[in-house]
Parts: structure tokens; sequence; C-alpha cells
């Protein structure tokens, strides 16, 4: 189905590709690594602990505030008054603590292993926000939304910047989590055939543009979170308290989207397209996908989602920026 054609002598960038290549091939599968990672902990526990291995490190805890008992205007119920907080110039105390290693293919350590499992995921911020990001995205996923609203695009992306086009869906698809692996890759592939250019770099660069780039977006995607809950678990063990806002690594996200889609584009265009070789286009393949699916039937079913997301944004900006509004904050200063 693709041509072959592989020049004669082989230039240091497509042998350090090939290498590269090589490599990645011999990588095992990602659950299998996770297995690995695992396995690796628990007899490392049990080597560390047989040579009393333990660790040092400081922490930081809240200083004892100083509290007395007053008597206000002869009462006879005692009250605990504490200093305002201006008067505390340093309100945490950094004390060493030492932790020891402990095996977990002990009777106690397997017994961990078995009884915490449910707990560390429940204890875990980020599940609840997975869990509610999912429901949403799994929606509009299982409704055809998603795939509707990336084969719409791929079809009306012009010639000249359709690597660009491609690459930027890829990385936009995170929004919908794993859709982009499921919808745009094939898509990819078929864009560029369409077109008289390779299939395997339509694929390369749809894959680089969904799996490369997952961790940016445009928008506020499931992964940030994610990420947003991990952190402020991180920040609370240092100043509790202090917490960051979903939003706050959305302009550096927009500005990598742009530059790992042009980056991206290049390497496609200059380096995975021109080793690939020309394209020899085999027998005629039937698009089943295309053949099942009503192009206008899809186009309807889009201009209904953008009405409804249209409603669905009026409404909660009535309930959102009108004085005394349910969703308004009430504190502004808070």
């Amino acid at each position: 189905m693709s041509g072959e054609a592989v020049p004669a002598g082989r230039t240091r960038g497509q042998r350090m590709l090939d290498g590269i290549e090589k490599i990645g091939n011999k990588v095992p599968h990602p659950a299998m690594i996770f297995i690995g990672l695992c396995a690796l902990v628990i007899v490392l526990s049990a080597i560390l602990a047989a040579f009393d291995v333990s660790v040092t490190y400081d922490a930081a805890e809240p200083a004892p505030v100083p509290v007395h008992e007053v008597y206000d205007g002869g009462t006879d119920y005692p009250s605990n008054q504490v200093p305002p907080v201006s008067n505390y110039d340093h309100p945490y105390e950094i004390h060493q603590e030492t932790t020891k290693i402990e095996s977990l293919l002990t009777g106690d350590g397997i017994r961990f292993i078995f009884t915490s499992a449910t707990t560390n995921f429940t204890n875990f911020g980020v599940v609840a926000v997975i869990l509610v990001a999912m429901v949403g995205v799994g929606l509009a996923e299982e409704a055809g939304l998603i795939g509707a609203l990336i084969r719409k695009l791929v079809r009306v992306a012009p010639p000249g910047s359709l690597t660009f086009i491609i690459v930027l869906l890829g990385i936009l698809s995170s929004i919908a989590s794993d859709a982009g692996y499921l919808v745009l890759i094939p898509l990819g592939a078929v864009a560029f055939m369409s077109v008289g250019r390779h299939p395997l770099a339509g694929l390369a660069a749809a894959f680089a543009g969904v799996g490369a780039a997952f961790g940016v977006n445009v928008l506020i995607t499931p992964v940030d979170g994610i990420i947003t809950e991990i952190t402020n678990e991180a920040v609370a063990l240092v100043k509790p308290g202090e917490s960051i806002n979903l939003t706050a690594n959305l302009y550096f996200g927009i500005a990598s989207t742009l530059f790992l889609a042009v980056v991206i584009t290049v390497i496609t265009e200059r380096m995975v397209e021109p080793r690939l070789g020309a394209y020899t286009e085999g027998p005629e393949v039937e698009d089943v996908t295309e053949a099942e699916i009503s192009v206008e039937a899809e186009g309807r079913g889009l201009r209904f989602a953008l009405y409804g997301l249209l409603v669905v944004a009026v409404a909660v900006s009535l309930l959102s920026f009108i004085p005394g509004a349910p969703l308004r904050n009430p504190e502004p200063s808070a």
C-alpha cells in the first residue's frame, strides 16, 4: 500500500532516527512498565529495610499558639483568647524527622498493600475531579459529538495547512481525554492520503499531536483539574490554606499549544514525511466509516450542539454576573 523507497546513502540524522526507532520498538507496553515498577518498589523496600536504611528530612509544622484563660466581665466561664495573627513572626517551626523504610514483603507489608489500595484512591482528591470530568466527556464521546467535530474540521482544512490543522486538532483533543486516539489518528492518515501524501505521515502527525502534546490546550481540560488538585495537596503540606485555581496554567498552556503545533508540523514535514519516501497508491479501499455516516446529519447535529452550548453559556452567565445571582460570590474579597 505504501512505497518503500529508501535512499542508498543514509545521513547522520537518518541513522540517528533509525536508532531511536529501533530502541522505541523494544520499549514494553506501558501496563507492563507500571507492573514492573510496582514489583521493583516492593523488592527495593525489602532490600533497603534489611540494611536498616532511613531518611532524615526537615518538616514544617505550625508553631504552637500561646493562649491564656481570662474572665471577661466577671463571667464564671473561662474563654481562650488567641493573639491576632499579626503577632506571629514565624508561624511555622522547622524540625527534623526520621522515617525508616519498612519492607512490603513482610506480613504487615503485604496486609498494607491490600488494605490501603482502596483508601489510597478515595483519599486522593483528584479521583472526584476525574469522575465528574469523565461523565461529561464520556457522554459527548458516546453521543458522537467529538468524532463528528474532528471529522468536520479535517474535511474543511486547507491542503496547504493540513499538517498544522491535524496536529492542532490532536492537541485540542485532550479536552475529550482519549477520543483523539480513537478518531483523529486514522483520520489523519486518510486526510493525507486524500491529497496524495503519505498516510503514515498523517498518522504520525496526528499521534504526535494527541500523545506528545497531551498536557497543554487552549481550553481547561480534565488534566488541568487533576494537576491542580495534585498541586494543591502538595502546597497544603508546606503552607496550609494556600492554593492555586484551575486557570493558573491557562496562559502557559495556550502559548505552549501554538508553539508545539508549529514544532510538530515542522518535524513532520521536514523529517518524518521525507523519511517515508514517495507514496504509491495501493488498491482502492472503501472507507466504511464515511459510508455509514451522513455528512448532513453530522452537520445538523453539530449546529444543535452549538445552540445548546450557547444556551448553557447564557444561563451560567446570568447565574454568575447579575448581582445577587446564585453562582455569584457573595464575598468578592474572599
